[in-house]
């Protein structure tokens, strides 16, 4: 079961879902995993499977949109890395107010560019004591690039840079449907096979959200993390490449784990026995080091 749920962040109203264990109201205070969902996503989409797995194996788990997208408040589409991870850590104060919560065992679950955020969150916020990442990227401009060409880079390059200067000479941010954003042919299928299904997906975003994208790089911040780490890529991922989650775990400290699902695309990881498998590596890595005893 699920009930929703609203709190502030730098004045957005934020909106979310709190899952809890059907048996919740005669337990002791529960550890607590905050979802922190991907690219121009939305809490309604992917997370509840992930979130339900979480309650059912015993701790309480938070979904929410974003500001400026699904059902908070906020400029339309406006996607600053930042600005995310502010919002991840008012998710985690929320938290902390609720009576049902153990404050002292709080995680962190994100996938793709929440993966990413999810790091940067844990470098900063020290109330952060667990984390699992999947299918997420050390440096976005790797991620963004991946597959060009020399030409092509210095294309986009060029292009980002006039729309930078655009945007303020003219206070006039160029802005582009969430498609023509996508930089990959899995993502726009994803995207495609989605949005009639989540109509609230269907936003603008400024283009310099490519920008934005290519300067977040959480191989920079894990050096400060002191959470134990799980990371979980998949090898046929053309989106954040396997490499990207060697990478990761490469510079993570211990503890950490790194798992590679075998056979699994970008979004096959969502589905069927890959769910099952990521779900499952990540319930396990959180009843370690959530637990009471650790």
């Amino acid at each position: 079961m699920h009930t929703p749920v609203t709190f502030y962040s730098e004045g957005q109203k934020i909106v979310g879902d709190l899952f809890l264990p059907d048996k919740a109201a005669d337990a002791a205070p529960l550890p607590a995993i905050v979802l922190c969902h991907g690219f121009a996503g939305i809490r309604e989409m992917l997370l509840p499977a992930y979130a339900e797995a979480f309650a059912h194996a015993g701790f309480a788990a938070l979904t929410f949109d974003y500001r400026g997208f699904g059902d908070s408040e906020g400029e339309r589409g406006r996607l600053v890395p930042a600005e995310q991870i502010v919002d991840i850590r008012n998710a985690i104060t929320f938290l902390e107010t609720l009576p049902q919560i153990d404050t002292q065992r709080i995680g962190l679950w994100g996938t793709s560019f929440g993966g990413a955020n999810a790091i940067c969150t844990a470098a900063h916020d020290r109330r952060v004591k667990c984390l699992v990442v999947q299918i997420t990227f050390g440096s976005g401009e790797r991620m963004v690039t991946n597959g060009m060409n020399e030409g092509e880079r210095e294309k986009l390059c060029a292009t980002l840079q006039k729309a930078w200067q655009r945007a303020v000479t003219k206070n006039k941010p160029m802005h582009l449907p969430v498609d023509q954003i996508l930089t990959d042919p899995d993502s726009k299928a994803f995207y495609h096979s989605m949005v009639d299904r989540f109509p609230k997906l269907k936003t603008r975003l400024p283009l310099l959200t490519i920008k934005e994208s290519m300067e977040h790089k959480p191989e920079n911040y894990l050096a400060a993390v002191n959470a134990p780490i799980m990371i979980i890529g998949a090898d046929q991922d053309i989106v954040c490449p396997v490499e990207e989650s060697k990478a990761l775990f490469a510079k993570a400290h211990p503890p950490k784990e790194l798992v590679i699902i075998a056979g699994a695309r970008h979004y096959d990881v969502y589905e069927g026995a890959h769910f099952k498998e990521s779900s499952g590596k990540a319930i396990a890595w959180f009843s370690r080091y959530l637990s009471a005893e650790s």
